[in-house]
């Protein structure tokens, strides 16, 4: 099934539309065009396609108007679609899910910025792997502006204290590409102690299988630390 809004999908095996499940009754043509659309969805066709899709003969002459009454027939029998005109001759039918996801990528930097968790992005294609993102969380947790952050390597905020385990095996997982969570010792601009736990993930570049960034999401547990320190100490 292809989805074309809520109440309306193009069933393939069937080759039907269906509204409100309900079967919809197109005329040979609107099948023949509504088929063509949904074979180039969400891309530009041009009105000269459509007419040679539509007509069998292609000694026929290209006429814009029949395209452009074709195309209000279908939008009159299925008004659930979304079918765009485009300047220059051009028709879009648009997919509900594609034009959800365009939505959400809109977004998607909001919600990064918006996270409560501290995130930093660095990038292992320049040298010393550099920040190259942090939001608005991480600023708040370290004290770091933005500007004073990015384009140096996440190290700083170990702020010397390097004799940590937990560093070694970060090490290893950044040079083999793979995603590890760690709790570390980090240290705010003004020295403070932070206990971190921290979840680095490598993001790859799926169609070229390559290596792009590593996404770290800092997450703030000194207080359940030094709780347990106490605790220990208590027993």
């Amino acid at each position: 099934m292809i989805w074309l809004s809520d109440n309306c999908f193009w069933n393939i095996e069937t080759e039907s539309l269906i509204i409100d499940n309900k079967s919809v009754k197109l005329s040979i043509s609107q099948k023949r065009l509504l088929k063509f659309l949904i074979n180039n969805i969400n891309k530009a066709v041009r009105n000269f396609d459509i007419f040679n899709e539509i007509h069998d003969s292609a000694d026929r002459e290209f006429n814009e108007k029949s395209v452009r009454n074709f195309i209000t027939g279908l939008r009159k029998s299925a008004p659930c679609i979304t079918l765009e005109n485009i300047y220059g001759g051009y028709y879009i039918l648009k997919n509900k899910q594609v034009a959800q996801d365009l939505k959400f990528k809109e977004h998607l930097f909001d919600i990064v910025e918006q996270s409560k968790n501290a995130i930093v992005i660095t990038n292992p294609n320049e040298f010393d792997n550099p920040i190259v993102y942090v939001n608005k969380a991480f600023s708040e947790l370290f004290g770091y502006a933005y500007e004073e952050v990015v384009g140096k390597n996440c190290r700083f905020l170990n702020n010397g204290d390097t004799k940590q385990k937990a560093l070694r095996l970060v090490r290893k997982a950044i040079k083999e590409a793979e995603p590890i969570e760690v709790n570390l010792r980090d240290y705010t601009k003004k020295g403070e102690l932070i206990y971190d736990d921290v979840t680095i993930s490598p993001i790859f570049d799926r169609q070229k299988n390559k290596l792009i960034y590593f996404l770290g999401i800092h997450k703030d547990v000194t207080y359940m630390q030094q709780f347990l320190e106490k605790l220990d100490g208590i027993v």
